[in-house]
């Protein structure tokens, strides 16, 4: 557990119309809930980006964290943009930066590379991740870690010089870093189970009844190690 003194942003790409799709409960939040038992010392600000709330000043965060979100990097949104611009600025300063499900996408696709649907359908449940390679940051070296995921479109091409470094058995580049500062999953470490049946919940209109049977199996026999990747996730941007 690392307790050095540092200040994170959330950025929080769930739209406000979003939010009582798990009885309010924010992802900036559940982030928060998962990420502040691995450092007494760490400070937390939550930033709706896609309600257009921005940190004003990049130095003022020693490291930023985008969420997942509902919608499609490929949704015409002016917060989509904004948030890319923002990526690339605390890019250049030099910033850790942590991407997750939507961020991961969006981060992927704003450095070159390219993110489409996933050839199988939906992802929905808790899959192992198979992880590739091993970094300093993670401090309990694991082989393979349970996450949910939900997602119908996935990182299909890295940007240039990413190293992928997890994988599930269908889909490679599952998480990847880019240079030392950048770091991403596809994953959701943040969401308790309770969510993924909400989501599911939500979902299910556009579901086939395979597909929504599948998914609610794959989440009630499912586990997340939410905490190993709380673990990395705070060690990585201490390090």
């Amino acid at each position: 557990m690392n307790e050095q003194p540092i200040k994170i942003a959330i950025l929080d790409s769930v739209p406000k119309f979003h939010w009582r799709d798990d009885n309010g409960v924010t992802d900036g939040q559940k982030f928060v809930d998962l990420l502040a038992p691995e450092n007494a010392n760490a400070k937390f600000d939550i930033f709706y980006v896609s309600e257009y709330e921005f940190p004003d000043i990049i130095e003022s965060y020693d490291g930023y964290l985008l969420t997942g979100s509902p919608v499609s990097v490929h949704d015409n949104y002016d917060w989509i943009k904004m948030l890319s611009e923002f990526t690339g600025q605390a890019n250049n300063k030099n910033k850790p930066i942590v991407g997750v499900c939507f961020g991961h996408q969006l981060i992927a696709e704003y450095f070159g590379g390219v993110v489409g649907n996933n050839e199988k359908g939906w992802m929905i449940g808790s899959f192992p991740l198979e992880i590739k390679k091993k970094f300093p940051w993670m401090k309990n070296k694991l082989d393979t870690t349970d996450l949910y995921h939900f997602n119908k479109e996935r990182v299909t091409k890295l940007p240039e010089g990413a190293i992928s470094f997890a994988s599930t058995k269908d889909y490679p580049d599952f998480a990847y870093t880019i240079g030392n500062n950048i770091a991403c999953l596809q994953g959701h470490p943040e969401q308790p189970k309770r969510a993924m049946y909400n989501f599911l919940e939500v979902t299910k209109k556009v579901l086939t009844e395979k597909e929504f049977e599948k998914a609610k199996l794959r989440i009630e026999n499912g586990k997340s190690d939410s905490s190993i990747w709380a673990q990395w996730i705070m060690e990585f941007f201490c390090s």
